[in-house]
């Protein structure tokens, strides 16, 4: 299963499709007609001719995994162009002014946070506290790490 990888590729930017509720049959349908790149860990289903995108991912290891995808298909420059997505939805997010989101968190996180972001496709609101921090610590680490 890539349902860590997927929600992490989404901070990333990448727009990201997880499905663990499809047959191999369905995924492949699915990546052929919006012309997806299929990531999986199943030899069988890399492996089939009627893929035209795949990556097999080696790594047991989420760091090791998304190292794997960013190696494959971009470079250091196109990853700082991209705008992370909703973790939750793969929706795209927008910033969004404080006044607007009033009464929708708590007051302590609007007193302490000055950027907001939220996603256009289901709501959800985000701002930069302590997981933020962990997470822009795991991408500077794989970003440094990339050649």
């Amino acid at each position: 299963m890539l349902g860590s990888l997927s929600r992490w590729l989404r901070l990333f930017g990448f727009d990201t499709l997880y499905r663990n509720d499809f047959t191999d049959k369905q995924l492949i349908k699915l990546s052929l007609q919006e012309d997806r790149v299929l990531l999986t860990r199943d030899i069988a289903l890399a492996k089939s001719k009627l893929l035209k995108k795949v990556l097999l991912i080696q790594s047991e290891e989420i760091k090791e995994q998304i190292k794997e995808v960013l190696l494959s298909f971009c470079s250091k420059l196109d990853l700082l162009n991209l705008k992370p997505r909703c973790p939750v939805c793969n929706g795209e997010t927008e910033s969004i002014k404080k006044e607007e989101i009033r009464g929708q968190l708590p007051d302590y996180v609007l007193f302490s946070n000055q950027e907001f972001i939220i996603c256009k496709s289901c709501g959800k609101i985000y701002w930069k506290g302590t997981h933020k921090e962990k997470i822009d610590e795991v991408k500077k680490e794989i970003l440094k790490n990339l050649k």
